[in-house]
């Protein structure tokens, strides 16, 4: 299995556009044309195309708190993940868990002590089970009704 991530461009925007989750899925997140048009707007995220066997696979974005105007929503020696979606033809392959590695080590090499995110646990479907299984632990805070988990480096 290969997999790599490509940071999101005019090259590949229109490959990860077409990319979505399952219907019973859908209601969790953004499609991607939306989440692309914020994240234009939005400075301090970073974006990049999940590719399994040089096809995309997933989408994630990621914030580092020291390069936005201080928020609630961002844990200041965390990198923090806004948005993460695996598509529906590609779940259960193991992307998820090479993604979050792939998140926690970028957040080492940019200097930050672990990962934060926030996910819609009160709802159908949701991934508190994904992150749960892969180290990161609620923080005590909820944030626009979802609860915050964090994950430490060792």
């Amino acid at each position: 299995m290969d997999v790599s991530f490509r940071k999101v461009s005019q090259f590949n925007t229109e490959e990860i556009i077409g990319l979505s989750v399952g219907e019973e899925q859908d209601h969790l997140i953004s499609d991607n044309t939306r989440w692309l048009l914020q994240a234009a707007s939005n400075c301090g995220s970073v974006d990049y195309g999940i590719y399994y066997d040089d096809q995309p696979a997933g989408l994630i974005s990621l914030i580092d708190p020291r390069v936005v105007q201080p928020d609630d929503h961002f844990q200041p020696d965390c990198l923090y993940v806004w948005r993460f979606m695996i598509d529906n033809k590609h779940q259960g392959k193991g992307l998820s868990k090479r993604t979050l590695s792939f998140v926690k080590d970028y957040a080492k090499l940019v200097g930050l002590k672990g990962v934060s995110l926030t996910t819609m646990d009160q709802e159908k479907g949701n991934a508190l089970p994904l992150y749960l299984k892969h180290g990161f632990e609620p923080t005590g805070r909820r944030l626009d009704d979802e609860i915050e988990l964090k994950y430490l480096s060792r």
